[in-house]
């Protein structure tokens, strides 16, 4: 049934909705809390969402008119009646999120953030959360800026080792920018210009190839832009998170995300906070984990891949009985017993009615969802940096050191820049050294350049994991990261070789990065 609205009513609406007379219509011109509160009506109310506006404009609880008629001003300080719906909006949500814990609707408060001049290492951080959608800056298509690097404010009360640090940055940001010119002649002097590939086109695709190879000398501490977009009750946990982790970076981070948000969804970020819990707890594992000796195991054959760690031997069956689920009339038990009785081939042409018809764009069923796997991967943490991206997972990463080494491009070889690269890692490696024996073992890991190897345990379920073998595997990403990507396709082939089959990995090699 259309709503109707006499033509007062739609007067008053129309500077807050795309469309008066259509059952779906987005809002617009209203602050956060305010579209917050209109959602979180829905669950306590008989009208529609416009029908809730309206009484809220007739019966002034949210004055959001102004003297024009025109949609209000963005800035409280360009309206009064904007800071009194703001207001209106306060009490509502100090009553029921806060005051009754219904916190799920602050979900419907939207945050936009520039997050800029941090380092890679606080970059890291930031993207740990799993409900938020990130936009960082490349390492690919941009020089990065030698100027600009993190120093950890500790390290101004002791200047040798202060010089020592900024000695090791400029060494790795020298060879940065002063191997480009280089590396770039000598890979258009092995991969020459294409019929179909402009002038431009070349030396772009040739510059990022060797943004890609010098990316490994980058250290921790280079700066990065990132831009957040993600929920108020996401954003409540992330500041959370930042203001109870160790390094000094992320708690100023956490307080001025805090403070730039507010200006946005000031009571939704109520409890946003230092979490004793979390930062006790961190402690508390790392002291037993020290006392049983755990921090001083032997390192087995360091170096970069992916081993599978846990699989489920039944997957074949759950995921057939998932697969049919939606289409039977019985508990899941019953049928995950009846598909026990079929043949394997018939399991085999369950599976691929439901996943050979995925076109390009498609995402495979959900119930891959059902079925999971555990690998361990190490990579360079330059890798680490887009694979971690990948949040429909559960992930847990070991701290940054030069325990495990580092990985060198095969071009630093090829090129003749092996031994100088060698003697930097060294060099770094040496700084992070003498920074954990003064006592800064937090913050010596901005020192290592992105070549360093890191070590992270991920579990994924399977339609994650085919998203994540696709997408970086693609010809277009970075060669370590495409090297992770088909190594995790190939440990997941091994224990799940049935939905293996219609995973679409790229297992090509090229000579240039993107054309």
């Amino acid at each position: 049934m259309i709503e109707t609205f006499s033509p007062e009513e739609r007067a008053a609406l129309a500077p807050y909705v795309t469309n008066l007379d259509g059952s779906i219509f987005a809002l617009r011109n209203l602050p956060e809390e305010v579209v917050a509160v209109l959602f979180a009506y829905y669950s306590r109310s008989k009208d529609s969402l416009r029908r809730n506006l309206l009484k809220l404009l007739h019966e002034g609880d949210l004055d959001l008119t102004n003297a024009g008629g025109a949609a209000p001003a963005l800035e409280e300080k360009d309206s009064d009646a904007l800071a009194a719906a703001r207001q209106k909006a306060r009490v509502f949500h100090e009553k029921w999120v806060v005051g009754y814990g219904h916190s799920s609707v602050a979900e419907h408060g939207c945050v936009h953030l520039a997050i800029e001049d941090v380092s890679i290492i606080a970059s890291k951080l930031i993207e740990d959360g799993r409900l938020a959608s990130y936009t960082e800056k490349s390492t690919r298509y941009v020089a990065f800026d030698i100027e600009k690097m993190y120093t950890p404010p500790a390290l101004t009360e002791h200047p040798e080792l202060l010089a020592e640090y900024r000695g090791t940055l400029a060494a790795l940001l020298d060879a940065y920018s002063g191997w480009t010119e280089d590396i770039v002649a000598q890979i258009k002097s092995r991969v020459p210009k294409t019929e179909k590939q402009t002038d431009r086109g070349y030396d772009n695709a040739c510059r990022a190839s060797t943004f890609d190879i010098l990316r490994y000398l980058l250290p921790a501490a280079t700066y990065t832009n990132i831009g957040l977009t993600l929920n108020a009750r996401s954003l409540e946990n992330l500041i959370t998170k930042l203001l109870s982790q160790p390094l000094p970076e992320g708690r100023a981070i956490g307080e001025r995300l805090k403070s730039e948000a507010q200006h946005i969804v000031p009571t939704l970020l109520k409890y946003a906070d230092h979490s004793a819990y979390r930062e006790e707890t961190e402690k508390s594992v790392a002291t037993i984990a020290a006392e049983l000796g755990f921090d001083a195991l032997e390192q087995v054959a360091p170096g970069s891949g992916v081993a599978l760690i846990a699989s489920d031997p039944d997957a074949d069956d759950r995921l057939v009985a998932a697969i049919l689920f939606g289409a039977a009339d019985a508990p899941m038990a019953q049928i995950l017993s009846h598909v026990r009785t079929l043949d394997q081939e018939t399991k085999e042409r369950i599976v691929d009615v439901y996943l050979k018809g995925r076109g390009r764009h498609d995402a495979p069923g959900r119930a891959l969802e059902r079925i999971d796997c555990t690998v361990e991967i190490t990579m360079d943490y330059g890798a680490y940096r887009d694979v971690q991206r990948h949040r429909i997972a559960t992930q847990t990463t070991q701290a940054l050191t030069p325990t495990l080494g580092y990985e060198t491009p095969p071009e630093i070889m090829r090129f003749g820049y092996a031994e100088q690269y060698d003697a930097l890692m060294g060099r770094a490696a040496a700084t992070y050294a003498h920074l954990v024996a003064a006592g800064f073992a937090d913050e010596a890991q901005y020192i290592l350049p992105l070549g360093t190897r890191v070590r992270a345990l991920f579990t994924w379920n399977l339609r994650a994991v085919t998203h994540f073998v696709e997408l970086r595997s693609a010809r277009q990403g970075h060669p370590s990261y495409r090297k992770i990507a088909q190594q995790v396709y190939a440990a997941v082939a091994q224990a799940y070789p049935l939905v293996a089959r219609y995973m679409r990995p790229n297992m090509n090699e090229y000579a240039l990065t993107r054309d």
